[in-house]
């Protein structure tokens, strides 16, 4: 019996010792070339309202979601020392770390805090960094975003009530803001609204008034607004998307100024009767258009659609259009391989087959279309040649066209002059005013606008374009 147990003892000895050394021994390191980590965050967002030199932390996890430990050779801070985050990694502040390990199924803690003096004029809108990490030759990044100064921010939103925002700090929207249906936002005048990368501003089926006056404009453009390293931040094109209507209910837009998107104005698929009016807007660098519509209803007057890098208005697939005393003018300073202005009334589907869609009204008035290129302007139409199409039902009257071949059809372009310069002030500066000895000057005809885009009175008869 003693020996006995005296034997039991001795194994289970020996199974405690052989678990012992088993803990001992260290989890085996992934060393795959497909090995990644894994954030509770992409990005993190400092969002608070900065009114004093503050500042505050903000944290994220790195998981190692393997059966393996993982290592970590670098993390660092992409603006180094110079930069206004400060990060610290599983409690170790720096600003690069080497040889980083989380064990199998663990994670660790990386905390970030941000310092900026809002009231210094220097300080940049938006504060913008990274932090980067290379695992296994992979390359990771987690953005770092935060504002230097007082605004009210509207991420990833949806407007549910009819509402008024107000206009004493800025409006900054991070992914999108979306009115939705059967709601109305107004604007006033003196708003700026900024929006970060990619950011879209949707009407939903709901109605958008921005109230500016000459003066006082409602103003749209990107958060950033200190310069690149090779360019200044209003030279750089697609900083965010633009605004985006769909199916919107009756809107008004007067003197609003749109820079730096995407697409400045997209509007597609109108409600019945229900328009959306632009007075005085400006939409100037835009990537690939200043206006598209898509089977919208626009009525626009004293208007200006200017540099972008493919199309200052692109009208397309049907709709009720009507554009008085506008200016679509480009000089995009490097290679545009399109007419800044294309009216187009079908449209392909992914089978390859053909769909005409017309429009109801589609007319040009005393607006002025030149830039750079031998052809800018482009109707894309399908003719009365296609059986059950009717004539293109597109009328550009009283207006200065830039036409390769010249006018050749005076049924599209009743009373219009061709391939005469406007004499643009400095259309690289986007001031796209004309000269007071301007061939425009004087040519438009039944027109209703009293005042040009400024306010001036406008003669009689009046010059074409925006500007008097």
């Amino acid at each position: 019996m003693a020996n006995g147990f005296k034997y039991l003892v001795i194994i289970s000895m020996g199974i405690l010792f052989s678990l012992s050394l088993s803990n001992c021994k260290k989890e085996k390191l992934n060393l795959s070339s497909s090995t990644k980590v894994q954030f509770s965050q992409d990005t993190i967002l400092f969002d608070t309202l900065f009114t004093t030199i503050g500042s505050t932390t903000k944290r994220f996890k790195i998981y190692n979601t393997l059966n393996q430990r993982v290592n970590i050779s670098n993390i660092w801070l992409d603006q180094g020392t110079q930069s206004m985050f400060r990060i610290n990694v599983d409690g170790i502040a720096g600003v690069n770390f080497e040889n980083v390990e989380i064990p199998a199924k663990d994670s660790l803690f990386v905390f970030v805090e941000v310092t900026i003096d809002p009231n210094n004029g220097t300080t940049p809108m938006v504060v913008e960094d990274k932090i980067r990490f290379l695992t296994n030759g992979n390359a990771q990044e987690v953005v770092l975003n935060a504002w230097g100064q007082d605004a009210y921010f509207h991420v990833s939103e949806i407007i549910s009530s009819s509402t008024t925002w107000a206009n004493d700090k800025p409006h900054v929207i991070y992914n999108y803001c979306a009115v939705d249906s059967n709601v109305t936002l107004n604007i006033p005048g003196g708003t700026n609204v900024y929006g970060h990368s990619q950011a879209t501003f949707l009407i939903y089926k709901g109605a958008l008034n921005c109230n500016g006056s000459l003066g006082n404009p409602v103003t749209f453009q990107q958060d950033r607004v200190e310069d690149f390293i090779l360019s200044p931040s209003d030279s750089v094109t697609g900083q965010w998307r633009g605004i985006r209507f769909f199916e919107p209910q009756a809107s008004q837009l007067d003197y609003v100024e749109i820079k730096n998107a995407l697409i400045g104005i997209q509007i597609d698929t109108a409600q019945v009767g229900q328009f959306v009016q632009l007075n005085a807007v400006q939409v100037h660098n835009c990537s690939y258009a200043g206006i598209l519509s898509q089977g919208a209803n626009i009525k626009a007057v004293n208007s200006l659609f200017g540099n972008s890098g493919l199309y200052s208005a692109f009208i397309s697939i049907g709709g009720d259009v009507d554009f008085d005393h506008c200016t679509f003018g480009n000089h995009w300073q490097s290679q545009r391989n399109s007419a800044l202005f294309v009216f187009k009334n079908y449209y392909e589907d992914a089978n390859e087959v053909i769909h005409y869609r017309p429009f109801f009204n589609a007319e040009f008035t005393n607006s002025i279309f030149y830039g750079l290129n031998d052809n800018e302007v482009f109707l894309d139409t399908l003719d009365r040649g296609i059986a059950g199409v009717n004539a293109p039902s597109v009328l550009l009257m009283n207006c200065l066209v830039k036409l390769e071949d010249g006018i050749t059809d005076e049924t599209i372009f009743a009373n219009c002059y061709a391939n005469t310069d406007p004499e643009f002030e400095n259309p690289n500066s986007w001031e796209f005013n004309v000269s007071s000895s301007s061939f425009v000057k004087g040519k438009s005809n039944n027109s209703s606008t009293t005042i040009d885009i400024l306010g001036n009175a406008r003669s009689i008869p009046a010059t074409l374009g925006c500007y008097e």
